[in-house]
């Protein structure tokens, strides 16, 4: 019970972004998968299961995400990525970068694979670094 009780602690850490930093987590610890106790702590949390398209955000803006994968978290944002004046898109990109500094895990506004957001909390573009959500 007390390492159970351990492993939620963690758990929660990540998602609230509080003595780690968010990135790219393994779920598998002794030989199970902790995706779905973690995808229940995200609810807890108050994150929402969603789509990219569903997310509204606005051009100046981003949204905390998770994508559970493979038995990994991957942390991330839904933001609209701006190319001009009239052409843009919406899209979830990873806090992982591949070799060009792209985001290495790119989930486009159309895809009806299921992420979860802190939403309706905002966070301007602006910011980098550590934080934490509340």
């Amino acid at each position: 019970m007390q390492d159970e009780s351990k492993i939620v602690d963690a758990i929660d850490d990540i998602i609230m972004g509080k003595n780690v930093k968010r990135f790219v987590h393994d779920l598998q610890f002794n030989g199970g998968d902790l995706s779905k106790v973690f995808a229940g702590r995200l609810l807890d949390a108050g994150f929402i299961e969603t789509t990219v398209g569903q997310v509204e955000v606005g051009f100046d803006e981003r949204v905390a995400a998770f994508l559970l994968r493979d038995s990994k978290a991957y942390f991330g944002w839904v933001f609209n990525e701006r190319f001009t004046e009239k052409r843009s898109r919406k899209l979830f990109g990873s806090e992982i970068r591949n070799g060009k500094g792209d985001w290495a895990i790119q989930i486009p506004f159309n895809s009806r694979e299921k992420i979860f957001v802190k939403y309706p909390e905002k966070l301007g573009m602006e910011l980098d670094g550590n934080f934490v959500l509340e």
